[in-house]
């Protein structure tokens, strides 16, 4: 858009500049030519044109090319008028004639020598109109052509018209030059994540070329980074599961009442670092796709949650297979499962297959989540509620375990509104 505003500005200004310089002078004038064209020749081949137009001219009259051209034109002199076009001041064109050294006086005895001298055939005067009233009351003018001027003009704005025409192309070439591998990398950065390993493509423009490997750069750095910050958080979760065994021994020891709350927490917290521990998993390990019963798989997940204590429905097909990861899908579906039981009671299962891409559905028909809200509870340690309350407690990663596994399988985890209110958490896995 800068590029063609520039060239749209440049052909502006040209268009102004040449429209707005005055138009070279008119081309000198013969007399002789200008009375023989009032008397009836031809006007174009002279340089000169023809015209009639309702009153005499406006401009001073000069007194002696109007009498010599009445005399020609054998008309009275009061009806002819010889008017400078350019020069309003009739002072400024002096008509003087000169013979043998001497200047001739321009009285009446004079006026044969004045008259032979004005209608010389190579004395050439400014532009001038030579007006001669017709019976009928109009002025007959004859004047200087301006129309080669006026088609000079429009050749050069032709011209220039015709340039912008041709330089347009080139212009528009350069400019898909240069904003097609932006475009390109723009589209492609949109794609990036802490959990891809693609890269920026490095085409185009060397500029473009430079951004493209910085930002390749920053998002390997930033990988990097994350990856260690799992590192540490799993080593902490893992970590911490020999003082809770240790606690939970102790609690054994404790009175009936006290013991019961102790080991309720203990457990709490045991499921907190084991949620932990699988989001650190889905992060570090790499996925291990192989063709699986996707009916045996999901069947298990339901057998589980039973044993859990859910009441979970699900319509599965007789047979489906399908390249997965089974420990990194069985790992998202039970905190979907368990997050749809949490927060609603009774849970439905679905899976089918749409294009190249497989659905596998949990439904239920609880509160579920706000529209502004999806996208932030799919990032680590979001959770609904900020209460923290035990009744919904949890470290805010289930959500992320189950995104984090579809990302392994080519796929994405949508948190959609269920037709007749709940919530519709849908694993879409790629071929």
């Amino acid at each position: 858009m800068l590029t063609l505003s520039t060239l749209l500005v440049a052909q502006l200004v040209s268009f102004a500049v040449v429209w707005a310089v005055p138009s070279p002078a008119a081309p000198q004038m013969s007399l002789l030519d200008a009375v023989q064209v009032m008397a009836g020749r031809a006007a174009t081949p002279l340089g000169l044109r023809r015209w009639s137009q309702a009153s005499a001219p406006i401009g001073a009259d000069n007194d002696w090319m109007s009498t010599v051209a009445a005399a020609q034109l054998r008309v009275p002199r009061e009806r002819v008028r010889t008017v400078w076009q350019r020069t309003p001041d009739p002072a400024a064109v002096q008509v003087q004639v000169i013979k043998q050294g001497q200047l001739v006086q321009t009285g009446p005895e004079q006026r044969a020598t004045v008259e032979q001298a004005l209608l010389l055939p190579g004395l050439r005067w400014p532009a001038f109109e030579l007006a001669v009233q017709q019976p009928g009351g109009r002025w007959s003018v004859v004047g200087a052509n301006h129309s080669e001027l006026l088609q000079w003009r429009r050749q050069v704005l032709l011209a220039l018209l015709a340039g912008a025409v041709l330089l347009a192309p080139l212009v528009a070439w350069l400019a898909l030059r240069l904003t097609r591998p932006l475009r390109r990398l723009a589209d492609a950065s949109a794609d990036l994540s802490l959990q891809s390993n693609a890269s920026l493509p490095l085409d185009g423009p060397r500029e473009v070329q430079v951004l493209a490997a910085a930002m390749n750069a920053a998002s390997e750095r930033l990988r990097g980074q994350a990856h260690d910050v799992t590192r540490m958080l799993a080593a902490v979760a893992h970590d911490l599961r020999t003082p809770l065994t240790g606690l939970r021994l102790r609690a054994d020891s404790a009175p009936p009442a006290q013991a019961a709350r102790m080991v309720a927490d203990i457990e709490r917290m045991s499921a907190m670092i084991e949620q932990v521990l699988d989001y650190a998993r889905g992060e570090l390990e790499p996925p291990l796709l192989q063709p699986q019963d996707m009916v045996a798989l999901l069947d298990d997940c339901i057998q589980s949650a039973h044993a859990r204590g859910v009441d979970i429905r699900a319509a599965l097909p007789d047979a489906l297979i399908w390249r997965a990861d089974a420990l990194l899908l069985r790992r998202a579906l039970d905190n979907l499962i368990d997050n749809a039981a949490r927060y609603a009671g009774a849970v439905e299962l679905r899976v089918e297959r749409v294009g190249a891409r497989l659905h596998v559905e949990v439904m239920d028909r609880g509160p579920g989540i706000a529209m502004a809200d999806r996208q932030r509870l799919l990032q680590p340690f979001q959770r609904s509620e900020a209460s923290r309350s035990r009744d919904t407690g949890g470290a805010g990663l289930g959500l992320a375990v189950a995104a984090n596994a579809a990302q392994r399988h080519g796929g994405d985890l949508q948190l959609l509104g269920r037709d007749g209110g709940g919530l519709v958490a849908r694993l879409a896995l790629a071929s």
